[in-house]
């Protein structure tokens, strides 16, 4: 990252009139092309592949602009394969170690377009997207090629959601963002709770718990680096997201929904098994975003009866915590504004985040222990009628609601979920293609919902999506005198 971190975003420049341009997926070498493999996510992502290849029968191979580096990756994963620790079985079938390795640089397009020409689907992990995604994602639309990534960043997200899905569908082009911890469970999560809602679902409201299973004492850094530095990015980019939303929502009719201030800080019950409440913040971004898309989406494109709004919120516990992770986002918000600022942020991370974000990210003690459970509360009304012993109360007397809890959770979310959820995701768009759309930029829920998606998250381990409860109301309405 240099100075002008802003500036660096990485230009498409490119005329494709030249390029010879395959758009027969069936003679495609490879189904799957892990883009950005030897980077921190990107290494988790290889392990995954060596399991799943086998357990689907894929081809695959990794690329990026160091060969050196991917090599180093792909002798790691040789090594340990059938050991690492998110795996069940032992793996073989490796014994000749033939996967290929693609070279391809963000910053020469027809490297990258090359390299798209080969693969039925692209899995990007070379992030920050802001700076290094459209290039990948132009390739992909204009070679007839699909793409997945695990990108939080909204910016990324909605403009090419407004640049490309126009061309993205004539060319039945799959392109699909946010397939990590940000967005699956939160969207797919919905959709879970929408399909098992018996009545009128009216609104529902998302609570994200971050935890570890037990205490470990060390000192690791609990995120990597490019994560600080992509979160940075987006606290520094607001008019810019703001000014592709506009244009976005005004393209699509979309109406999102308007903050609920007295929420913005409030305590929730997030378990039925105990009574007590929890403090938490509105924490729009990228969940509640993305969710909206997906539910404009059902309504307008598949013409589904999705007539509720989402809000997410993260839990903190204690008051005191959520106040200062409240004091800590508004006050990088506002360092993330000024040029010299910004600069330090992105050059001293481990620095600056108090040691929480550092180049060589967390260890395994941490990432074992890592957990994630959103708890979605979806209300809404049903016409379930009254039991036997309120029979004195007539149809036009009652309102009968109904309160439908679901849970989400999973293991290592920033990156084993994350990574069992991208791979997952290109298998579906490659095993479900009579059951996803043909072609455009869309949310994990677009994409996916008649799919197997959620159906192989949950065979693999990789989450759990669950009724917790489920709970109606008959209430009798006064009668005025």
């Amino acid at each position: 990252m240099e100075s002008k971190i802003l500036d660096q975003e990485t230009t498409t420049e490119h005329n494709p009139s030249n390029e010879q341009i395959t758009n027969i997926k069936s003679k495609r070498k490879y189904d799957i092309i892990v883009f950005g493999a030897s980077g921190f996510t990107g290494q988790f992502v290889v392990m995954e592949m060596g399991h799943f290849s086998q357990t689907y029968n894929l081809t695959w191979a990794i690329a990026g602009r160091n060969t050196d580096k991917l090599q180093n990756v792909l002798d790691k994963m040789y090594k340990t394969l059938g050991k690492f620790p998110y795996f069940t079985i032992t793996i073989t079938g490796y014994e000749d170690k033939k996967i290929d390795i693609i070279y391809a640089d963000v910053q020469d397009i027809k490297t990258v377009m090359r390299m798209a020409q080969t693969t039925s689907v692209v899995i990007n992990v070379l992030g920050p997207y802001y700076i290094y995604g459209e290039v990948v994602v132009k390739s992909c639309v204009l070679t007839f090629t699909h793409y997945v990534d695990v990108t939080g960043e909204s910016l990324f997200m909605e403009k090419m959601a407004y640049m490309y899905n126009k061309q993205a569908e004539e060319n039945n082009s799959i392109i699909v963002s946010a397939l990590g911890m940000e967005s699956v469970p939160a969207d797919l999560g919905v959709e879970f709770l929408h399909k098992h809602f018996n009545g009128e679902l009216k609104n529902v409201d998302m609570y994200m718990k971050l935890y570890s299973s037990s205490f470990v004492l060390t000192n690791s850094a609990l995120i990597h680096d490019g994560t600080w530095i992509s979160a940075v990015l987006h606290l520094a980019t607001k008019k810019q997201r703001l000014y592709y939303r506009n244009l976005l929502d005004e393209l699509m009719g979309l109406k999102r929904v308007k903050p609920n201030v007295s929420k913005i800080l409030h305590r929730q019950q997030i378990s039925m098994q105990c009574d007590t409440k929890e403090w938490c913040l509105a924490f729009p971004e990228p969940d509640q975003a993305v969710v909206a898309r997906s539910i404009h989406h059902a309504k307008t494109i598949d013409n589904l009866p999705y007539n509720f709004t989402v809000r997410n919120y993260m839990v903190f516990g204690s008051l005191i915590s959520a106040i200062l992770g409240l004091f800590v986002f508004v006050l990088l918000s506002i360092m993330a504004t000024f040029e010299p600022i910004r600069i330090l942020l992105v050059r001293f991370p481990k620095l600056f985040s108090f040691g929480i974000a550092t180049k060589t990210g967390p260890n395994e003690k941490i990432l074992e222990n890592s957990r994630m459970t959103l708890t979605l509360i979806g209300h809404g009304t049903t016409c379930v009628k009254p039991p036997a012993i309120l029979k004195k109360i007539t149809h036009k007397d009652n309102t009968t609601t109904r309160k439908t809890i679901v849970k989400v959770k999973a293991k290592n979310p920033g990156y084993g979920f994350t990574s069992k959820a991208v791979i997952l995701g290109a298998i579906t768009i490659i095993k479900d293609q009579i059951n996803i759309p043909k072609g455009g930029v869309l949310t994990p829920a677009a994409a996916f919902r008649n799919s197997q998606f959620v159906n192989r998250l949950m065979d693999h381990d990789a989450a759990v999506f669950e009724i917790e409860s489920d709970l109606v109301t008959y209430r009798q309405q006064s009668k005025s005198i």
